[in-house]
């Protein structure tokens, strides 16, 4: 009885155009084979499953084809075949880890020097080969500086890092990339057709995003799947065998972090553990989802996103509930627990206080605001002081009943006067409105509607104020910002919200492009906020004082 071939070997690519996502590499040895530009040795790095020692034997059928050397080996004859196979006399796959001394190297270099017995090339593929001792990579230095002409190396790695740089100095280095997730699908598509395998596309997106770019794995995955299932294959039962977590539940943690909701974060972790979900990936996961959340926040985009139409919906309705600043610091808290449970942390302890702290994180609040609010407080200190120096014991009634007096009499003179010269009290509210109010108070209009979302008031700022026409502010851009414009259009209820109460009428915003200079004046303290905070910390006591105070963390 024939025994069963596992897809990861059965689907194995045998010719450079089954390869996936490496065309930089397969590009390069396609047209160094046809112009007979070959290297004596190559050096193929990258992550685990995305086709180097593949690669390396498809080099070695290209060379040693029976049928002459060709970029497209026959895979008929026995050279190929046994190549394949990995049972060739003249082409050795060694094992770096089994064979790392330095008396393996010797044996090697004793058995370079004579010719292959039926082939046109002797060809060593050394994989992992970072797992070679100090003493081997010297031992095969000299070597591999000048082999014999029918001799071709081919070291392969996860780890280059790992090899010394007098080795890599000596190879052509190619490096290979994780394969894509929609690469992944369309291959696992292709297998599953042609092995007639029932499966749905949640099935296919989830074991592919699994492999986390190794189709390898994702091949190793869909095996274990077939025999998991009996019938078709559906995405429950893959996040159900492979213990993968729901992406609601993802959703599910940001929104109780919105709502502060401390109670549902704490029966979440329970729930979380009760299920036996691994800590570790329960962290990955949320990371992977706030770093999609920083994503549609800083481009209002989801094309991008490796997600299905309805979680790229929720993705953009949360946007309005966070901004960049928040998604950095909720990152950033993962990451440190994530470093935390490396060094033994208990993962229950960790993960709840993970979400403690995201559930009790404050707002972030920019330089900016934070320094107009400040300034708009030391505006008031003086009449608070002087409000103060009227209290003084020293000029009470009993003591001074005439100095008493005198500041009622000056109050009522005063508000008098305010009458007489202002019959409307000085209510600017029904002052009319002008392109100068407007330019005016347009920085303060800017300001709030950073507060409700950073990004549409960083793309506001990047526009000109231009024009008042009657209910419409006309805002110019330059002719390359169509994505601002776009962004601004599609919040204009929130700018319009803001304007009323900036501005206390009914106006609206109006994009323009005009040809405007492509050397504008820009904002210093957006430029340079480091240089211009601790210009206002030595110029300003208060503002430093209420930093120390507060302990207040600045975010970049």
């Amino acid at each position: 009885m024939m025994s069963y071939l596992v897809l990861a070997r059965k689907w194995r690519p045998r010719v450079w155009g089954d390869m996936l996502g490496q065309e930089h590499v397969t590009s390069t040895l396609k047209n160094a084979i046809k112009n007979d530009r070959l290297a004596h040795a190559y050096l193929f790095t990258g992550p685990r499953g995305v086709g180097k020692t593949t690669a390396a034997r498809i080099l070695a059928k290209s060379l040693n084809c029976a049928k002459g050397i060709s970029v497209v080996p026959c895979n008929q004859c026995s050279n190929c075949k046994e190549i394949s196979d990995g049972v060739n006399t003249d082409v050795y796959e060694i094992d770096g880890a089994s064979n790392r001394g330095i008396n393996e190297i010797r044996s090697l270099r004793e058995k370079i020097k004579y010719m292959p017995s039926g082939a046109r090339y002797k060809i060593y593929i050394i994989d992992e080969v970072h797992m070679l001792t100090k003493e081997a990579f010297n031992a095969l230095l000299k070597t591999l500086e000048e082999p014999p002409e029918h001799v071709i190396f081919i070291f392969a790695t996860t780890e280059p890092h790992k090899v010394p740089s007098t080795i890599i100095s000596r190879c052509q280095r190619f490096d290979f990339r994780r394969i894509s997730t929609n690469e992944i699908m369309k291959s696992l598509q292709n297998i599953c057709k042609e092995e007639n395998i029932n499966i749905d596309d949640k099935a296919i997106q989830l074991i592919a995003m699994k492999s986390d770019g190794s189709l390898r794995d994702s091949q190793s995955i869909l095996d274990q799947m077939i025999s998991y299932t009996e019938g078709t294959i559906t995405g429950e039962e893959v996040i159900k065998a492979l213990g993968l977590i729901e992406q609601e539940v993802f959703f599910k943690i940001t929104d109780i972090v919105q709502k502060k909701d401390l109670k549902k974060g704490i029966q979440l972790v329970e729930d979380i553990v009760s299920k036996g979900y691994d800590v570790e990936e329960f962290l990955s996961g949320l990371e992977d989802h706030l770093r999609n959340l920083l994503f549609v926040v800083s481009t209002q985009n989801t094309e991008l996103l490796q997600t299905s139409e309805t979680y790229k919906k929720r993705y953009l309705t949360q946007t309005e509930k966070f901004n960049e600043g928040d998604v950095l610091r909720f990152i950033k808290i993962i990451t440190d627990a994530r470093n935390e449970l490396k060094r033994g942390v208990q993962p229950r302890f960790q993960l709840e206080l993970t979400v403690i702290k995201m559930i009790k994180m404050d707002k972030t609040v920019t330089v900016e605001d934070l320094i107009a609010q400040v300034k708009e407080i030391a505006v008031k200190m003086p009449i608070d002081q002087e409000h103060l120096s009227t209290k003084n014991p020293s000029d009470n009634k009993e003591n001074n009943p005439v100095q008493d007096q005198k500041p009622e009499k000056k109050k009522t003179e005063k508000k008098k006067s305010e009458n007489v010269s202002d019959p409307e009290g000085g209510n600017e509210k029904k002052k009319l409105l002008t392109f100068e109010r407007i330019s005016t108070h347009w920085p303060e209009f800017i300001r709030q509607i950073k507060r409700r979302k950073i990004t549409l008031g960083s793309f506001l700022a990047e526009g000109v104020l231009y024009t008042l026409n009657n209910k419409n502010i006309e805002v110019a851009f330059s002719s390359d910002n169509n994505f601002h414009i776009d962004a601004i259009n599609r919040s204009r209820d929130i700018v319009a919200e803001v304007l009323k109460e900036v501005f206390e009428q009914e106006l609206y915003i109006k994009c323009i492009k005009k040809e405007l200079p492509k050397t504008r004046k820009k904002n210093t303290m957006s430029n340079n906020k480091e240089q211009s905070l601790k210009n206002v910390l030595d110029d300003d006591k208060l503002l430093k004082d209420l930093i120390d105070n507060i302990d207040a963390e600045i975010i970049n």
